[in-house]
C-alpha cells in the first residue's frame, strides 16, 4: 500500500490539532523549550515539526501493521 508523502499529511494534522484546540478556547501552547506552537506549520521549528512527523509515522506503522494481518 502506497502512502502519502509525510511532510503534507504532518502539515494537515498540524492544522487539525490547532483546530481542535481552537475550538477548546486555546490561542496558545508552547513546547518545552518554550516555543510557541499555535503557528502555522511552516513557521514551526524542525524539533516542532517532528512532532506532528512522529504522529503520522505512528498512524502508518499501524495501518501497515494492520493491512499485514490475514483476518483484516
Amino acid at each position: 500500500m502506497k502512502l502519502p508523502d509525510i511532510e503534507p499529511v504532518a502539515d494537515a494534522v498540524h492544522r487539525a490539532w490547532m483546530k481542535a484546540k481552537l475550538a477548546q478556547g486555546v490561542t496558545s501552547r508552547k513546547s518545552e523549550a518554550g516555543e510557541e506552537l499555535m503557528v502555522e506549520y511552516e513557521q514551526l521549528s524542525e524539533a516542532a515539526k517532528d512532532l506532528d512527523r512522529e504522529t503520522v509515522r505512528a498512524v502508518y506503522s499501524a495501518i501497515e501493521s494492520l493491512s499485514e494481518e490475514p483476518d483484516r
